[in-house]
């Protein structure tokens, strides 16, 4: 079992910590870092660059953005009202799109962050949010409007290349907590890591899937609409259900 003082727990106590004053709680929860330098950037950029609509919004979030991210490659389209936590932990590769109000949140103390591969398309209002877990996207990949992928200490999630997310998916990888002492709290006991998610090259999500932690998904299979995936599948296979069953193979359909 885990033990509640996880470091799930510390960025818990972090961020409510009464002998700090609510700027340094600020900070510890938008920025990552004490940098009065950094403060002012941030705030700065977010203030005159985030909301302005069309062209001009999307020129000065490109020209700006990079100043308070970790990496921005070519050609990288940022929407209005994108939220950004713990920037310098945020690596964006070429020609990647974050449409309108995507939270990028690569929030911890010990992760390592967030990183987007080149061509992938982030829809509108995904959620990318790090509790001292990691989020890996491969390149070509595209998630679907209301997407969300959690990770937490130990349980990252990373994706393949060409993967294909329907609307409204969750990816949780973590977010489990032991639940074997009757008489103590859920938050006392601790979490209760399965190890994160692994979704291989070439998967097609339909709308509404749940990815639970501790799967993983082989390449070039499909999970149909409104899945809940609690075990491994395997490569090719087609499932769905609730739990998601597989349905058959792929392959028996190949001449």
């Amino acid at each position: 079992m885990n033990k509640p003082d996880s470091n799930d727990s510390t960025l818990h106590e972090q961020l409510t910590d009464q002998s700090k004053s609510a700027m340094q709680r600020y900070q510890d929860l938008a920025l990552g870092s004490n940098s009065l330098w950094y403060l002012i950037k941030f705030e700065l950029i977010m203030l005159f660059a985030s909301w302005v609509p069309g062209a001009l919004g999307l020129f000065l979030r490109k020209l700006l953005y990079p100043r308070i991210l970790g990496s921005v490659g070519r050609n990288v389209v940022f929407g209005q009202g994108v939220g950004i936590r713990h920037g310098e932990k945020i690596h964006i590769s070429d020609n990647v799109v974050v449409d309108d109000q995507v939270l990028l949140d690569a929030k911890g103390e010990t992760n390592q962050g967030i990183r987007v591969g080149a061509d992938t398309i982030l829809s509108r209002s995904v959620v990318l949010s790090c509790k001292n877990g990691d989020i890996e996207i491969g390149a070509k990949c595209s998630l679907g409007i209301g997407t969300i992928v959690h990770s937490t200490e130990g349980c990252n999630v990373v994706m393949g290349d060409e993967v294909l997310i329907g609307a409204y998916c969750y990816f949780v990888g973590g977010g489990g907590y032991v639940s074997t002492d009757l008489e103590a709290s859920f938050k006392s006991q601790g979490p209760d890591p399965k190890g994160g998610i692994l979704i291989k090259d070439n998967v097609w999500f339909g709308a509404n899937v749940q990815i639970l932690d501790g799967v993983t998904v082989h390449g070039s299979s499909i999970i149909g609409a409104s899945s809940v995936l609690n075990r491994d599948v395997g490569e090719f296979d087609i499932v769905a259900g609730v739990p998601a069953k597989v349905l058959r193979s792929r392959r028996d359909g190949a001449s």
